[in-house]
């Protein structure tokens, strides 16, 4: 069985301009969120969609932490539908994490995947969170995730341990 890192990085301008349009995840996505969220994990995630639909809720209503929905983009198809989103929240409650903005959820639908959406949407929820007075941001991954955490390293993104600060 394998643990989880937690990784964390300074926030900065984001500089590079995004190649899809992107917009802050609303209530009203909900349910396009939650059956994006079911289907973008093979394991792990959630095992139903009803649990993906409450996961998805909860976040709305800080039950994990207070939402921050301007740094939480959404990339949308011309139809309509999420096909990809960072979900952050404010700071991750009850977890040992630092009290900074926290990478909740970032998912791709697996049509959409390896064409740089993630990055952008990481890069848009750091500049966000920069531009509204924060200095960090962090999020929790499996460690054998070697796909996450190639994305996090090339971000500037570093393990962070409760026993050191990240300066």
């Amino acid at each position: 069985m394998t643990g989880n890192i937690t990784l964390i990085a300074h926030t900065a301008a984001n500089k590079k301009t995004p190649a899809v349009d992107l917009r802050p995840a609303s209530p009203e996505d909900a349910e396009s969120l939650a059956q994006l969220y079911y289907s973008s994990y093979e394991q792990g995630g959630v095992s139903s969609l009803d649990e993906a639909r409450e996961v998805v809720r909860g976040v709305f209503d800080g039950k994990y932490g207070p939402f921050l929905p301007d740094a939480s983009p959404v990339v949308v198809d011309d139809d309509g539908t999420v096909v990809a989103a960072a979900l952050v929240l404010a700071r991750r409650i009850g977890d040992d994490l630092p009290d900074v903005p926290y990478i909740f959820e970032l998912f791709t639908a697996a049509s959409r995947r390896r064409q740089g959406l993630a990055e952008q949407l990481v890069r848009c929820a750091i500049g966000t969170l920069f531009d509204n007075g924060y200095d960090q941001v962090c999020l929790r991954i499996s460690e054998d995730n070697a796909a996450a955490l190639a994305l996090y390293l090339t971000l500037d993104f570093n393990r962070w341990a409760p026993e050191t600060d990240y300066v």
